[in-house]
């Protein structure tokens, strides 16, 4: 055991020494996002990439969670706002696996903050040079904002290590996918960047639209209540106009 450690440690102390050095990044990065069932299933697998010819121990990782909504009017979520808070996790589980098939249980654990959460995970395996690791975490949270046709979520994905692949795929049966921002699936990801995907879903069997169904649909709504409004002032102010002709003729036939 007291081996094992000297040698963690002496991996751990070189890897210090090339910080500057890009000694390891995120070769592939999946997400994957039950929509159907509630609290929606997360998971993810990832493959950490050893660039350099000596063995890197991980260590502790961690990813970076939040939920942002729309502020609502009521029950009518509001275009162009955002309130942020932290996503909060359940069932939590964490696995890694050096040749893809055998898993390994690793240490998983989660962090609240003010307005984010951290899943922190531990691996105290090294890396063998120029190998991989691959590292699956799943876990169920509520992260759709729930509206009376629609529903929208946020998936960020952040990272100190580039991210040369990024593939996001929501699964669903019970609904269309309106909306995706950015659309695609494979992405890449510079180091110490927050990318957002943003996604959109409804019960109405609908396509891929350019911007949000839910704006769309309310900005519809308004329209055809103004042009109500409108049309029922105006047939008001004809039946005052008639009401009024009809008065001064009356005034007129009387001697």
């Amino acid at each position: 055991m007291l081996k094992k450690l000297l040698i963690i440690v002496f991996f751990m102390l070189f890897a210090f020494q090339v910080q500057g050095m890009e000694v390891i990044k995120i070769s592939n990065y999946t997400v994957n996002v039950d929509v159907d069932k509630n609290p929606q299933h997360i998971a993810y697998n990832i493959t950490l990439q050893n660039m350099v010819n000596y063995p890197l121990v991980p260590g502790i990782g961690e990813f970076r969670l939040q939920k942002q909504e729309s502020e609502k009017l009521w029950i009518i979520p509001i275009p162009f706002t955002k309130e942020v808070k932290p996503l909060r996790v359940e069932n939590l589980k964490g696995y890694y696996s050096f040749d893809g098939v055998n898993k390994i249980p690793m240490k998983t654990y989660v962090e609240y903050h003010n307005n984010y959460s951290i899943i922190k995970y531990e691996i105290w395996e090294p890396i063998e040079k120029r190998g991989n690791i691959s590292i699956f975490i799943e876990y169920d949270a509520n992260i759709l904002d729930e509206g009376i046709l629609f529903k929208t979520l946020s998936i960020p994905v952040g990272c100190s290590m580039n991210i040369d692949h990024l593939h996001v795929r929501f699964n669903t049966k019970d609904y269309s996918q309106t909306y995706q921002n950015p659309s695609g699936d494979n992405f890449k990801v510079p180091k110490n960047t927050l990318f957002m995907i943003n996604a959109e879903f409804s019960i109405i069997p609908l396509p891929r639209l350019p911007t949000y169904g839910y704006i769309i649909f309310w900005l519809i709504v308004f329209t055809l209540l103004l042009i109500i409004l409108i049309y029922g002032e105006i047939r008001s102010l004809g039946k005052e106009k008639n009401g009024d002709n009809k008065k001064d003729s009356n005034e007129n036939n009387n001697p």
